[in-house]
């Protein structure tokens, strides 16, 4: 059964991404285009990483509340994102948009689905070098990650 937390832990994510699909919609070809200071890639590139982050937040979700955890490590995920950046770099508005809100919806329904149990639950988490830990921690960082990354691509367009 699905928790009280695990529904404040979906809203607040399906806020953060609706911001990130409204500013993506917002952004103009040359605004798409606009470096990210303290990112490295462009500002279009920086909103497909959401999405894209979205996808390995639900996988890594449904490990964790199984008890599974997960195995990539944090050079795995450098790795992984340096290469996504590459693929990502000719994703425009609208793909991006559509994949922020199919990844969204699944990462949302995946959070509003756990139960106390599963968030309860820990597991080693790779990033973290394997350490243990609850899945309510890895929940916690849907809406972070977005409106981080969004925080810095926002910074980067001036209106």
């Amino acid at each position: 059964m699905a928790s009280e937390r695990a529904a404040a832990l979906a809203d607040d994510f399906a806020a953060a991404n609706a911001d990130a699909v409204s500013f993506a919609r917002s952004c103009t070809d040359g605004e798409w285009a606009v470096p990210v200071p303290g990112e490295g890639w462009t500002v279009g590139v920086v909103l497909h990483h959401i999405a894209e982050g979205h996808a390995n937040s639900e996988r890594w979700l449904r490990a964790m509340a199984r008890g599974e955890g997960v195995t990539e490590s944090a050079d795995d995920i450098d790795r992984a994102n340096a290469a996504h950046a590459l693929e990502a770099e000719d994703a425009g508005p609208a793909l991006t948009v559509a994949l922020l809100e199919a990844n969204g919806a699944l990462l949302e329904a995946t959070l509003r689905g756990l139960s106390d149990e599963q968030l309860d639950r820990t597991a080693p988490f790779g990033p973290a070098g394997g350490r243990e830990l609850p899945t309510v921690d890895l929940a916690a960082v849907a809406a972070g990650h977005t409106r981080e990354h969004l925080t810095h691509a926002g910074g980067a367009v001036v209106r």
